[in-house]
């Protein structure tokens, strides 16, 4: 049996594309954000005012950003975004543009939102992303060494991004990355919700990091409800020491 144990500060975060077109209830994703009792939430494909309504609802801080108009600016309240929300101080948040030439009417539109989340103990810049849908894989690795270089400009120290990468198995995507210092932890799929069988949804972590715990529901109609996504949770230190331990063998 491993056992694995931090030395240093343990982040929990969780990422979810919760389709928001869809008006998914407000307080049943609460429910599941605060069971997870994480320090940051990167979300994706959610209007301002449902991101306004959650953060509400936690009594957590929060920034939106928009990505793009479904319709037009004339019904600028469907605009759809990323939100980053935290019960811990969030400043220094950005949005940038990962798909320069694309029109912001277009969904193939795409955006990183970054904020710094500062607890008593420690700090980590978070970037939030969703990069182009599974059938545009140029598009999707163009967008990821984008966002690795805007990483890499930013200059944070701790850093993680987190969201709906399209990337299933492919190792293109996550190549980019780790230009940026990151690393996939691995995880199972996590779309459909209600039968998973692809994995879009990941969360980066620093080169060296260590899982201490993960989280992921199995999947169900149940979830489909509130997404065709799985809410997927990684507690990770970079200061986490492992143990092995061999069953002792009773007589």
């Amino acid at each position: 049996m491993t056992n694995v144990s931090s030395t240093g500060p343990v982040w929990r975060v969780l990422t979810w594309n919760v389709r928001g077109n869809e008006r998914p209830d407000i307080g049943s994703l609460a429910e599941v954000i605060a069971a997870y009792t994480p320090d940051v939430v990167t979300i994706q494909e959610l209007r301002h005012g449902q991101a306004r309504a959650l953060a509400t609802r936690l009594g957590w801080r929060h920034v939106w950003a928009r990505k793009h108009f479904p319709y037009s600016p004339l019904v600028w309240w469907q605009a759809e975004g990323h939100a980053i929300l935290t019960p811990h101080r969030l400043t220094a948040t950005v949005s940038r543009t990962i798909s320069p030439g694309v029109s912001t009417w277009s969904y193939r539109h795409r955006i990183v939102l970054a904020g710094n989340v500062l607890r008593p103990d420690d700090e980590l810049r978070v970037y939030d992303t969703h990069l182009a849908a599974h059938d545009h894989p140029d598009e999707r690795i163009a967008q990821a060494r984008r966002v690795a270089a805007f990483v890499n400009v930013d200059g944070a120290t701790r850093r993680v991004v987190a969201g709906d990468l399209n990337a299933d198995g492919e190792i293109e995507v996550i190549r980019e990355l780790r230009a940026a210092g990151l690393h996939d932890p691995g995880g199972p799929p996590t779309h459909p919700s209600t039968v998973p069988q692809r994995r879009f949804d990941y969360i980066l972590i620093p080169q060296g990091a260590t899982v201490i715990d993960r989280h992921q529901p199995d999947g169900g109609d149940e979830w489909w409800e509130l997404s065709d996504h799985l809410p997927v949770m990684l507690a990770w230190s970079d200061q986490a020491t492992r143990s092995i331990h061999a069953d002792t063998p009773t007589s």
